[in-house]
């Protein structure tokens, strides 16, 4: 392809292979893939059959994290978080231009519930991000008004901190036709992107330098006219993805929908692939061994240079060790009679308490999630959390509030939702799990990670572990 940080079937493989499914991440998953097909012509890519149905899917299930007054809440209906109010709306604005089932109430009271909180949300300097969104799905469903998007432009554009933002007020003047502000203010954005200044992590609105980038690219691109920053802005998000290691959703959601400005380029892209000529961007699944036996041979038959991207998805040869950055999280399994236990080996049906101890170093706020892998011959018992009032030998063991709780056969989640940002940093959790299967076993490491800044994340060791018959 033209530029190797657009690797479009590596970044929805990515998505696809992300397990969890909170509103932000069902949206982030499903968004690019309203254009997925449109994309796939340039790349190579064969289409989803199955692809209409997984898009309706995620719509009915974001569609369940809506409240009564239209706003939705990260793990279940809830209300607080206009800038996820406005991405899953905007989400929901998309899926309804293609066509979509989106019902109307639901749609009606998303659209009523961003103008109630435009009504009384007016503090752009600390609000900017979330009110910046919000005008532009109403723009984008002709519900904004003309003169507010003018006015913040005109008077109030410095007081937007975030790139993204500042690229929406732009989109929303283009929607409405205004394009000699709309270039203006896109000026400002990529000028605001390129400052480089040190990332604001105390921003509430689940971005990074990468996803700013993205978005903005992804808004130009969509605009028309098209503004004349979209080069620089390739340019610009081609080296923020290479310096960041790890990517979150958001990252990749919007790398996916900025991979739209590419398109036209791609179609001029003429290739040799094992000897014959191919037409268009280039891409393909293999396994290790058939790429072995038979190597894969592509030469740049064309005049403008490419870059080429491999993506290899494998095990680790060697146990990863204990460590990580921002986090420490501690493992400890414990026997009824609250005892430390040696799980190395364990007595069938036997049951332990797991207690996962974290500690986060940042005081930022963070959306956190924390994932306990279980062994095999592992399996949860009475799934619930446990403390002191349901065990009798732990009353050291406190009672701890997670905005999500999963017990899933193969692993313990726990999510939980910013705190303000100088309260304790220490998470305590605790739940029962029971020896079931005899057999040798590999032990995974439990995690923790700032879902939204990858780069912060802790594991503990693994190892192995053997279950015995009694």
């Amino acid at each position: 392809s033209q530029a190797a940080a657009f690797d479009v079937p590596s970044l929805l493989m990515t998505l696809d292979r992300y397990p969890y499914g909170c509103a932000e991440q069902t949206t982030s998953r499903a968004m690019p893939l309203l254009y997925v097909n449109e994309l796939a012509e340039g790349i190579g890519m064969a289409s989803d059959p199955d692809l209409h149905g997984r898009i309706q899917d995620a719509i009915y299930k974001v569609l369940s994290y809506q409240a009564s007054a239209g706003s939705f809440g990260l793990w279940g209906p809830g209300s607080g978080d206009l800038w996820l109010d406005a991405y899953v709306s905007d989400f929901l604005t998309r899926a309804r231009e293609q066509k979509y089932d989106v019902p109307a109430l639901a749609m009606n009271q998303a659209l009523s519930n961003l103008q109630n909180s435009l009504g009384y949300d007016q503090d752009v300097q600390d609000r900017g991000s979330e009110i910046a969104y919000a005008l532009y799905v109403l723009a984008r469903n002709k519900k904004a008004s003309i003169g507010d998007l003018r006015y913040y432009a005109d008077t109030q554009l410095e007081a937007f901190t975030s790139p993204m933002a500042v690229a929406q007020l732009a989109a929303s003047l283009a929607l409405y036709g205004d394009a000699q502000r709309s270039e203006a203010t896109f000026q400002t954005a990529l000028r605001l992107a390129q400052a480089g200044t040190e990332y604001d992590y105390y921003r509430s609105d689940y971005g990074s330098p990468l996803r700013d980038g993205a978005a903005i690219l992804a808004l130009a691109a969509e605009s028309k006219p098209v503004p004349t920053i979209v080069p620089a802005l390739i340019k610009l998000v081609a080296r923020e993805r290479a310096d960041a290691r790890w990517t979150s959703t958001q990252d990749e959601s919007w790398m996916l929908l900025a991979a739209r400005a590419l398109k036209e380029g791609n179609d001029s892209i003429t290739l040799s692939v094992n000897g014959a000529p191919h037409s268009g961007g280039y891409s393909d699944r293999f396994g290790g061994s058939d790429i072995a036996g038979s190597p894969l041979t592509i030469a740049n038959t064309g005049k403008t240079p490419l870059q080429a991207v491999v993506t290899t998805v494998a095990s680790p040869v060697e146990s990863l060790p204990t460590g990580g950055d921002g986090f420490t999280i501690d493992r400890t399994y414990y026997r009824l009679d609250g005892t430390e236990a040696n799980v190395t080996e364990a007595t069938q049906n036997e049951r332990y308490v797991v207690v996962l101890k974290v500690y986060e170093q940042n005081s930022w706020p963070s959306r956190l999630l924390i994932t306990d892998l279980l062994p095999a011959g592992f399996e949860i018992d009475n799934p619930g959390l446990v403390s002191s009032a349901k065990l009798s030998n732990f009353s050291w063991l406190a009672q701890t509030d997670a905005a999500h709780l999963e017990f899933r056969d193969d692993r313990f989640v726990a999510a939980f939702n910013p705190n303000d940002g100088d309260g304790d940093r220490n998470i305590t959790l605790a739940y029962v799990v029971r020896a079931v299967t005899p057999g040798t076993y590999a032990h995974p490491a439990a995690t923790v990670e700032d879902m939204y800044r990858p780069q912060y994340s802790a594991r503990t060791a693994t190892g192995m572990m053997e279950v015995k018959a009694p």
